[in-house]
């Protein structure tokens, strides 16, 4: 079939974890009979969450996308994760929306959990509204969660509807716009009631705050106010259509979404309050403005990559120019790559995918078979040079060290891996540094964790996974000359060398050094290589915990040879054994690596980051103000073996608002009493 003539509407819904996105969006597609019945989180039986990990957790890991018709026009839902370690993720799939609808629950103290992602809406300035959802809930306090939303994000946050009883008695909500109650029913319908008695001063109240928003922006109704007339409906409902289209102001609607109250509301606010796709203005990367037009030449953007290891690669694409039909080549001008006829065009209704035959301007659909294109690139007709604004991805900040459990499976595990990138380019994948051993890198334990179960269960590859190893290492504190002799006879040729070494300690980060200051060929000079070569072979294993032996200077200042028994094979054994004996002697210490480290947060969080950092055997550098408003930024050196986790202690201390990058700085020495446990520890699992 074609692609529909209808209005179109993309809408990402947002909010923190368990808010009820999902659920919401189940009400929704069910109220317009999108689906044939709602499915549930407990059952994992929803349209969006249908993958398995999202099932497994009872909350959603991934981007997924829904679409119904409804009154002539045709809204696709993007239904996005709401646990902060997806939170780069969700900024991904805000490239295909022209809208958003953030959703929280009815309770105050979790309104700075939406910072990040209003914040991700006004960079994109996109306009979004809010829904105070789970209003049947016990705890649900509207008037708080209200007042808290506007104290966080201003006054432009204005209320459009107010509820009708709170808990068990959740039953309706009034329109402050025509000041008018309604009641709900249980298929996600309203009918109109007469306004409680209760409410009539509080609503006039909430109307009066909300002409006096819109009267920030039109003067003519800011008149009519100063003057003490009521403006017409007609015209207050265009103000606010207006005003939120240019994200002027954020309305505020209430549901609950498990009885399925407020869909119909919510589907009414979407088509007066959310621009239609060919109203939302878009930009090439030199911020010229781009014409949506159906008959020009096509421009598109990758807002997401799925990949199915039977079926292949997906990606879901927004249109913005031009019309995508299947048997037109397309050219990734990210990347420059080679033209690619679709594989297929699809509609997206959670896992069920719905051929078309194009798609028009504003679209957002999923194209099959593009292998060269990746999450955030701009496709385009041959011959079309557009290139729409890069995308910047946040740096990570958890990692773990994985390996296959079967070594046959390292083929494997590579493509495996390349895959996963290419689903989620949020992850990063590198050999650690001191370590080399592989690391999967994320934005968050979760994240991290999930990128594992899903590399397991798409290829079967089972995978083992640690924390990544802390690369401690061992220097001396003096110094000491040092004879090494290796001396085997047998019935044939012998084997002989001798040497002398001179050990001392450098300064801490200048490496390891080997010289030599051999007068008279007492060692010849083909076999020096031979004992620099013992030395630093020996060296990798140091006398404390087995740990590489760093800053250390060797010199070979004397030896013997004997003119048949001695070859390269005994003097890399003699330069060996003579390290093994003299390093213990030379009064040897374990270090730790120490990173520094900058944490972002909001100002009332500094002291706690403060306290949690010196708990760490931190050592505070400094605190001032970040760039961003209302944040400090706080520097310290702290040990590497204390970071491992500390992304999750942050954000549970900040409400997910913190977060920090590091780098290696020095190694220092550790505390004795740790030392000594290192060494146990490392003793017990060798």
């Amino acid at each position: 079939m074609g692609q529909s003539t209808s209005p179109l509407r993309n809408v990402a819904v947002i909010g923190p974890h368990h808010s009820g996105k999902t659920t919401l969006i189940e009400a929704l597609l069910a109220r317009t009979g999108a689906v044939p019945r709602r499915g549930t989180i407990a059952e994992g039986s929803t349209t969006t969450d249908c993958d398995p990990e999202s099932i497994t957790r009872q909350q959603s890991c991934a981007v997924s996308f829904a679409w119904t018709p409804y009154h002539d026009n045709e809204i696709t839902f993007i239904d996005t994760p709401g646990f902060v370690d997806f939170l780069e993720e969700t900024k991904l799939a805000l490239l295909g929306a022209d809208a958003a609808i953030v959703v929280i629950e009815g309770i105050p103290g979790r309104v700075a959990q939406v910072t990040a992602l209003v914040e991700a809406l006004q960079a994109r300035k996109l306009p979004h509204l809010f829904v105070v959802n789970k209003l049947d809930r016990p705890e649900a306090n509207f008037t708080a969660t209200l007042h808290a939303l506007r104290e966080q994000f201003g006054n432009h946050v204005v209320a459009e509807h107010l509820p009708i009883g709170l808990g068990e008695r959740f039953s309706g909500y009034v329109d402050l716009v025509n000041q008018s109650a309604y009641a709900y029913d249980q298929s996600g319908g309203a009918a109109e009631i007469t306004l409680p008695d209760e409410l009539v001063t509080l609503v006039r109240e909430e109307h009066a705050t909300l002409l006096e928003a819109l009267g920030d922006f039109d003067d003519h109704l800011l008149e009519e106010l100063i003057e003490g007339i009521e403006p017409p409906l007609d015209e207050v409902e265009l103000d606010l259509s207006h005003e939120t289209h240019e994200d002027l102001v954020a309305p505020v609607l209430v549901a609950a979404g498990m009885l399925g109250f407020g869909a119909e509301p919510l589907l009414d606010a979407i088509l007066r309050l959310c621009p239609a796709s060919d109203e939302a203005p878009h930009v090439d990367a030199e911020g010229r403005a781009i014409d949506p037009d159906p008959k020009g030449p096509v421009i598109a953007l990758v807002c997401k990559t799925t990949i199915h290891p039977q079926s292949g690669k997906l990606s879901v694409v927004r249109v913005i120019s031009g019309t995508v039909t299947s048997d037109r080549a397309l050219v990734d001008l990210t990347r420059g790559t080679p033209k690619e006829r679709p594989g297929g065009l699809f509609r997206l209704m959670g896992k069920r995918q719905t051929p078309i035959e194009q798609a028009a301007p504003g679209s957002l659909i999923a194209i099959a078979r593009l292998e060269h294109a990746r999450t955030g690139d701009t496709l385009a007709s041959e011959g079309t040079k557009v290139l729409l604004p890069a995308v910047k991805m946040a740096e990570q900040v958890f990692a773990v060290a994985i390996r296959p459990k079967e070594r046959l499976d390292e083929a494997k595990l590579s493509q495996a891996l390349q895959r996963l990138l290419d689903e989620d380019p949020t992850l990063r994948l590198e050999r650690a540094r001191f370590t080399n051993e592989l690391e999967i890198l994320g934005h968050g334990e979760q994240h991290v964790q999930v990128a594992c179960e899903r590399l397991s269960r798409k290829y079967n590859v089972k995978l083992e996974t640690h924390v990544p190893t802390v690369p401690y290492r061992e220097a001396i504190q003096s110094g000491i000359e040092v004879h090494g002799r290796y001396k085997h006879q047998t019935g044939g040729h012998g084997q002989f060398g001798d040497v002398w070494l001179r050990i001392e300690p450098r300064e801490r980060g200048h490496g390891v050094t080997f010289g030599e200051k051999v007068v008279g060929g007492v060692v010849p000079r083909q076999f020096i290589p031979a004992v620099e070569k013992g030395v630093r072979e020996a060296l990798e294993r140091g006398p404390l915990a087995g740990y590489p032996v760093i800053d250390i200077d060797v010199v070979l200042y004397d030896g013997q040879y004997h003119a048949v028994d001695s070859s390269e094979q005994s003097f890399k054994t003699a330069g060996s054994l003579a390290i093994r004996e003299g390093v213990p002697k030379c009064q040897p210490v374990l270090l730790e690596p120490i990173v520094k480290v900058a944490v972002t947060v909001p100002t009332q969080y500094t002291s706690g980051v403060l306290s949690q950092l010196t708990a760490k055997r931190g050592h505070i550098l400094s605190f001032n103000g970040a760039e961003k408003t209302g944040y400090d930024v706080v520097l310290a050196l702290v040990p590497h073996g204390e970071i491992a986790r500390y992304i999750t202690e942050l954000r549970t201390l900040t409400q997910g608002l913190g977060t920090y990058r590091w780098e290696h700085d020095h190694f220092e020495v550790v505390p004795p009493k740790l030392a000594q446990q290192v060494a146990e520890t490392t003793v017990s699992t060798t």
